[in-house]
């Protein structure tokens, strides 16, 4: 069932009288942008987000499945897989998380790009692939800048998968660093900006 979320009488009492002198349309739009505000702070993707930091996992799943079932924010593609890929709020399905963090990273999710390549390099849900990781992670960090002046979360995303590229090149033979590079350029020129989801692969 779809419920609608509505502004307090006075929320729209503050707004009228705070916006009296503009136009009509103006006056309508902004509460209309008010209105869809509101609506959004109910959102099944914001009901996620409020159990999760209630530690409330089951309904964070749940929360975030239906975000994902309604077409919301694609970020719920990273947090729901995050859920399935360690077993909070219920059943550890790692293949499944993987299949979630794929479609998060082409669709430029910097953190779903970051735990993509934490999931080759731990070989949880997919084979191993530390050449894989850390192309992943670069992309991450590619993805990540383009948005941290603005976002401190990405700042501190872009921070974490930069420390996980340094961490996994050191596990990789010159060769493999080279070889994790060139397939980064592909993962960064296809998914560092929002792009279609790829159907199969990585590249």
């Amino acid at each position: 069932m779809n419920t609608v979320a509505k502004l307090p009488q006075d929320h729209f009492q503050t707004l009228h009288a705070m916006t009296s002198w503009l136009p009509k349309s103006v006056l309508a739009l902004v509460l209309g942008l008010a209105y869809l505000a509101a609506i959004a702070e109910e959102s099944p993707y914001n009901k996620g987000v409020e159990a999760w930091r209630a530690k409330d996992y089951v309904e964070a799943r749940k929360q975030w499945a239906q975000s994902l079932a309604e077409g919301g924010s694609d970020l719920a593609l990273n947090n729901l897989a995050y859920l399935l890929y360690t077993g909070l709020g219920g059943e550890a399905r790692p293949q499944e998380a993987v299949e979630l963090w794929r479609k998060g990273a082409a669709l430029s999710v910097s953190e779903a790009q970051w735990h993509l390549g934490q999931a080759y390099e731990a070989g949880k849900g997919v084979e191993a692939n530390k050449v894989q990781a850390y192309a992943w992670y670069l992309c991450a960090v590619a993805t990540a800048s383009l948005v941290t002046k603005e976002d401190s979360i990405e700042r501190e995303i872009e921070a974490d998968a930069r420390r996980s590229a340094s961490q996994v090149a050191e596990q990789l033979s010159l060769s493999e660093q080279e070889r994790g590079k060139e397939i980064s350029k592909t993962l960064i020129a296809r998914y560092s900006r929002r792009l279609s989801i790829p159907q199969t692969g990585d590249e």
